[in-house]
């Protein structure tokens, strides 16, 4: 542009912002920046070059400077105002004070409005903002300008928040997650503790020995049900008493395994060899159900199905019922440590009101932590797959400081009732057994944990979720459930042992009495006889009727632990001793004063064979209003070994625990089945049990 003798620094300095501005863009050059820059612009285009003079910042600042709003439109001036109360809330700003100037013309008054945000009338700032007449192509920009402004205001906000943490989310009624199962894993190593497992699992493992290994992945889901009652749903107890109100959870499984470990020399299965036993392409479903009572927060039944099918589409299916874990005696104790990381953790059952915050742990002294799992949140960061989360590591410090290890990765995330990823690492040897090992600890796993090592991998990973219609309200106060000596058997009812447990049934024949009457009778010198004479007992007896002739099979031992066993069969003659056998000393331990007083077998078994109070079970057991001809029923007496130092310890510790326990085997449509029960005999609460149903051989 060609240059203009009227215009030179001191007369532009003369005019107001807004002046200069309208030079500018009758110029067609940029009108933003400080009224120095407006005139160096002005100036520079005019082909001035002499030196600029220095003004200071306070000589800068002019209404013109702020921000410049029109009048009239109202939806202009709601949006500022918008701006300005997400900034507001987000951090409270200085205050500036600015001198309100007053308009040097009309032509400015109509090009600007001043909007001035004053406390008790004091001028504090004057914000302006151009008219959407004057800003022409700028709009956009303009557009830009405020939604990064809310941007960053809700980014501050979202910060704000996560620094100071979060609770976990409390379950809700219709609460679900769908997760993934990667590179999960679990190895057991020796021939004790695999066996234990092998027994459980219907033939499956029956190829393995020694060791084996099994490799997971797949899919899940957790939830909780809404259902009629407000969401809960009714549910009985280990008693088989009904009226209670629970929620409803459940995980479901479904998972390609693939095994691998050690079989077996022989066909007899007596010779464990070298050889490497492969099983790939399996697949494995699981479908578990708890309920868990509201006002106690008890859960009352668990009942878990599986559904194992092989690479030839062979199929064997296994369903468990468990209650309340305390009916387990110490092996009770272990399970929830066992169990805890294989589905996702519950995070309120677990972490409570604790504060998820960088840095928080469970020894912080207002938290009053009270569990051996202890653990400690790391700095949030945002995870590729699940947004911004926090690292939680868990760890169990008397299975680290006695015999092997227990760690748990958690990756939490605001609003989520379960870890949105988890990945487990456990290993249990009793081998790795230290000196800093608790005394409790290391007595329960001397008796419960079997030789071996057993080692779990497992990893969870979200794929989506949903949030239900209502928190679960614990502690509901409700009708109709039963108070808790209701229909339970009492103190009045149990016997003092003698020889054994009492029986006095009056629906099999040959009861427990007559048999060892008849015994002692018939057969004075024998070494079941002698050892029930002497203070010994029947620590394990069943009942059955393989024939049309009931008979027991009874294992006994005396003050020496001597042991053995036999079978008593009824006949013309009252009972004939069909077969004898004796076990090395010291194999079955003799503890008279462990043995507590129980119930006897008839008041348990009518309870088992009562259709109202298990009707899931009772189909597989009773015939009429008694047992199955097929059916076999008994109990077993476990006893820890007498010991000074546990008779001085708090509780039953030291106590013996006796079960009645019945089992029934048949065929069915080309396809094996068998069904056990273990019942509490002291208390009379169902324990567990499972059915399964496997392929004929």
């Amino acid at each position: 542009m060609p240059e203009d003798d009227s215009i030179d620094r001191e007369s532009l300095t003369s005019n107001t912002v807004a002046k200069l501005r309208e030079i500018c863009k009758k110029r067609g050059l940029l009108v933003s920046g400080k009224k120095s820059e407006l005139i160096d612009r002005i100036l520079e285009d005019a082909g001035l070059t002499e030196e600029p003079v220095d003004t200071s910042e306070e000589d800068d600042w002019n209404e013109g400077d702020a921000l410049v709003m029109d009048e009239d439109p109202d939806d202009t001036r709601e949006m500022v105002d918008q701006v300005i109360s997400k900034i507001e809330s987000v951090v409270e700003a200085e205050v500036v004070e600015a001198e309100v100037l007053p308009a040097e013309s009309n032509e400015a008054i109509d090009e600007e409005v001043p909007v001035v945000v004053a406390e008790d009338d004091q001028p504090s700032l004057v914000i302006s903002m151009p008219s959407i007449s004057s800003l022409g192509d700028r709009w956009k920009a303009l557009a830009a300008v405020i939604v990064v402004i809310i941007l960053v205001g809700a980014a501050t906000t979202v910060f704000l928040q996560r620094s100071s943490g979060f609770e976990v989310a409390k379950l809700r009624y219709g609460d679900r997650m769908d997760f993934q199962v990667i590179d999960s894993r679990i190895s057991i190593d020796g021939e004790e503790m695999l066996s234990v497992v092998r027994d459980s699992t219907g033939g499956i493992l029956e190829p393995a020995c020694g060791e084996v290994s099994m490799d997971m992945d797949g899919t899940g889901s957790v939830s909780v049900t809404d259902g009629p009652d407000s969401g809960a749903v009714g549910t009985t107890d280990s008693l088989g008493r009904t009226g209670f109100l629970a929620a409803e959870k459940g995980i479901i499984l479904e998972l390609d395994v693939d095994f691998e470990g050690r079989t077996w020399r022989d066909d007899a299965n007596t010779d464990c060899g070298n050889i490497r036993w492969v099983m790939s392409g399996n697949d494995l479903n699981m479908e578990s159900t708890s309920w868990v009572e509201l006002e106690k927060s008890e859960v009352k039944r668990t009942d878990t199905s599986i559904s194992f099918s092989d690479v030839d589409s062979v199929t064997t299916n296994a369903r468990t019922v468990t209650y309340d874990s305390e009916g387990l005696g110490g092996l009770g104790a272990l399970l929830p440590t066992l169990s805890f990381p294989l589905t996702p953790i519950e995070l309120h059952d677990f972490f409570g009101e604790a504060v998820i915050k960088e840095g928080a742990r469970s020894s912080d002294p207002d938290l009053g932590w009270n569990s051996d799992w202890k653990w400690e949140v790391k700095k949030e960061f945002r995870d590729d797959t699940h947004g911004l989360v926090y690292p939680v590591y868990l760890d169990h410090e008397e299975i680290g400081r006695c015999y092997g290890h227990a760690t748990i990765l958690l990756h939490l995330k605001d609003g989520s009732p379960w870890p949105v990823k988890q990945v487990a690492d456990i290993r249990l040897d009793k081998n790795l057994q230290t000196n800093d090992c608790d005394f409790l600890v290391s007595t329960l796993s001397d008796e419960l944990l079997p030789e071996g090592t057993l080692s779990i991998s497992m990893t969870f990973s979200s794929i989506s979720s949903s949030t239900g219609s209502s928190e679960i309200d614990w502690e509901r106060n409700y009708l109709g459930s039963p108070n808790d000596g209701e229909d339970r058997p009492g103190t009045s009812t149990k016997r003092n042992w003698v020889d054994s447990m009492w029986d006095d049934t009056e629906i099999r024949q040959f009861d427990m009495e007559e048999a060892v009457s008849c015994l002692k009778s018939r057969y004075p010198d024998s070494q079941a006889t002698l050892a029930l004479e002497s203070g010994g007992y029947i620590w394990r007896a069943s009942w059955s009727r393989p024939t049309p002739e009931p008979e027991w099979n009874m294992s006994w031992v005396d003050e020496d632990d001597d042991s053995g066993w036999l079978v008593l069969q009824r006949s013309s003659e009252g009972c004939e001793l069909s077969s004898t056998g004796s076990n090395d000393r010291g194999e079955i331990t003799w503890n008279r004063d462990s043995i507590p007083s129980t119930q006897t077998l008839s008041l348990l078994e009518s309870r088992i064979l009562d259709s109202e109070r298990y009707p899931d079970l009772s189909p597989y057991v009773e015939s009429g209003e008694s047992w199955n001809l097929q059916a076999e029923v008994g109990y077993r007496l476990s006893v820890t070994e007498d010991n000074e130092v546990l008779s001085l310890l708090p509780g039953d510790l030291g106590d013996g625990k006796v079960t009645m326990t019945a089992v029934r085997e048949w065929q069915e449509e080309g396809r094996e089945k068998s069904v056990d029960l273990a019942m509490d005999s002291e208390t009379g609460e169902m324990v567990i049990w499972w059915l399964i149903d496997s392929p004929r051989e």
